[in-house]
Parts: C-alpha cells; sequence; structure tokens
C-alpha cells in the first residue's frame, strides 16, 4: 500500500525539514497542505518556489501526490468567491510548476459562514448546476496543464451523497476529473451505525471515478456532526472498509488525515495491517 498524510499535520521551519520528517515516518507519499519556510502568492506561484518544493520532496524519496485546495468555490459572497476561484486557478499553476499530478477541492455549500456547513440550498439542481459551471472551466485549465482535478464529496456540501457525486462526474463529463473516497464524509451519525450498507453503496457508485483515497476515523459529536480522529481511535469499521477498497481494485495512494504528529506511526500501522488483513481474505475467498 502507498500510504501518505497531509503534510499540515507535520511541524517543521523549513519545507526541506518536512519532506525528511515526512520521509522518517515510513510514508511513501503527501497531500501538501503546508508550505514551512516559504512565502507564496497563491494567485501566482513563482518558478523558484515550485522548484524548490519539488526538489525537497524528491530529495527526501517522497511523492507529492496532490496539492490540497480545498476551498469554497461556491462561496455566497461575490467578493470572496472571485479570490477563491483566482487563488484555485493559482494553484493549478503551482501543480503544473511543481510537478504534482492532482489537486484536490470540496463540492462547496451556500452555507454563508462556514465551508463545512449544511445549507438547504445545496440540494437544489440550481446549486448542481452552478457547481458544474464553476467546475468546467477549471477542468479544462487543468486538463491543458496535465493535472487531475480530485472532487472529495461530504454529506454537507453539494455532492452530499454517491449518487450526487456520481451525477456531477457525469455533467461535467472530462476524464481528468476524478472523485476523493473518504468513507467518513458519507456518513452521518444516523448512518454510523449502518455502515455495511452505506460504504458499500458508495465504492459501487464511485468505483469507477477514484482518483485518491483518505484513511480517518470519527465519534459522533455531542454538540453536532463528528468529532475527526485519527484511522483505528474511531467508530469506522476499517475491515470494511479495506475489504470494500481491495475488492473495488485501487491500487493508488492512501492519505492519512485528521491526526496529531505523534499519532501518525499507530495510524500507519493500523492502516497497513487492516490492509494486510483485506488482502489475506480477499485470496482466501478466490
Amino acid at each position: 500500500m502507498n500510504l501518505g498524510v497531509f503534510t499540515e499535520y507535520v511541524a517543521a521551519d523549513t519545507i526541506e525539514e518536512l519532506a525528511f520528517k515526512i520521509a522518517g515516518l515510513n510514508l511513501n507519499s503527501v497531500v501538501l497542505s503546508s508550505y514551512p519556510g516559504l512565502d507564496i502568492d497563491f494567485e501566482n506561484p513563482s518558478p523558484a518556489v515550485c522548484k524548490r518544493i519539488a526538489n525537497a520532496f524528491s530529495q527526501a524519496g517522497v511523492v507529492i501526490t496532490a496539492v490540497s485546495g480545498y476551498s469554497n468555490l461556491l462561496h455566497p459572497d461575490d467578493r470572496q468567491r472571485s479570490a477563491i476561484h483566482r487563488q484555485f486557478s493559482g494553484l493549478i499553476r503551482l501543480c503544473q510548476q511543481t510537478g504534482v499530478p492532482m489537486l484536490c477541492t470540496e463540492t462547496g455549500t451556500f452555507h454563508p459562514q462556514s465551508e463545512w456547513e449544511w445549507d438547504p440550498s445545496n440540494s437544489t439542481e440550481q446549486a448542481m448546476a452552478l457547481l458544474v459551471d464553476t467546475l468546467k472551466p477549471f477542468a479544462q485549465e487543468a486538463r491543458d496543464q496535465g493535472i487531475e482535478l480530485a472532487l472529495e464529496p461530504y454529506v454537507m456540501n453539494v455532492a452530499y451523497s454517491p449518487a450526487r457525486a456520481v451525477e456531477l462526474m457525469e455533467r461535467i463529463g472530462q476524464s481528468n476529473v476524478k472523485l476523493i473516497a473518504d468513507p467518513v464524509g458519507m456518513l452521518t451519525r444516523v448512518t454510523l451505525n449502518e455502515q455495511e450498507l452505506v460504504l458499500a453503496d458508495m465504492f459501487r457508485r464511485i468505483a469507477p471515478y477514484i482518483g485518491l483515497v483518505h484513511a480517518e476515523d470519527c465519534r459522533p459529536d455531542p454538540q453536532g456532526h463528528f468529532s475527526w480522529l485519527g484511522a483505528g481511535e474511531g467508530a469506522i469499521d476499517y475491515p470494511l472498509f479495506m475489504d470494500l477498497l481491495v475488492g473495488c481494485g485501487y491500487e493508488g495512494p492512501v492519505i492519512l488525515e485528521h491526526l496529531k504528529e505523534d499519532r501518525i506511526a499507530s495510524s500507519r500501522n493500523y492502516v497497513l495491517a487492516q490492509w494486510t488483513e483485506a488482502l489475506r481474505r480477499s485470496k482466501k475467498e478466490q
């Protein structure tokens, strides 16, 4: 298994230190979500900064699988939305100049304060149409630069279900647009107790579009939705998750998320052990 992590969970003073610390954690890849020691204009990243990033991870032997571009592309405020769009275009160029093949983002919400909270407008046809119209030019821009866009469905955003995510893929209709498989993101406090049904449906529907996989965990939050945790620390059925992942034929990176630096090693070992057991079960069934 090609296991990686979001860089924001590893503290460092420079991009070089960051890369070598991640290599020292026996991880093969990263989603770039922090830039220690660098002064970056994300709307217009300089070739020199991009070269330094690429060199740092290359010398450490770690692959930058994707750049984190998580931002609410549907922000209801016109000025903020325009600024977000300019930065997103800049991140496409950062990917191209750094040699990173993928840029990740969410599917947006009309909630006025939080990009991760539900708004009733998210479920409308108008929301889906606007999301498609917004993403198509970015998808073409990314395609022109040889970059894939990876969109993460989430129960609080416009692509709030596997069916809605597949509809989004079909309506965009560009081969360089993929989905991120994150089981926690497709669950609610109610369906957390129905994982066998919900996760099986998720993988069945989105398997042809998966470009990246996240590994994290959760528990119900008494004050709201979920408390986010590292893999193996919550209520996610990891044997089921890994069986479904093996079964869908995905062979790309799996990225650890929502964990503290001192928990990375234990989460890595947990996911690898669960993956190994899932492979064993799969071979036994053949």
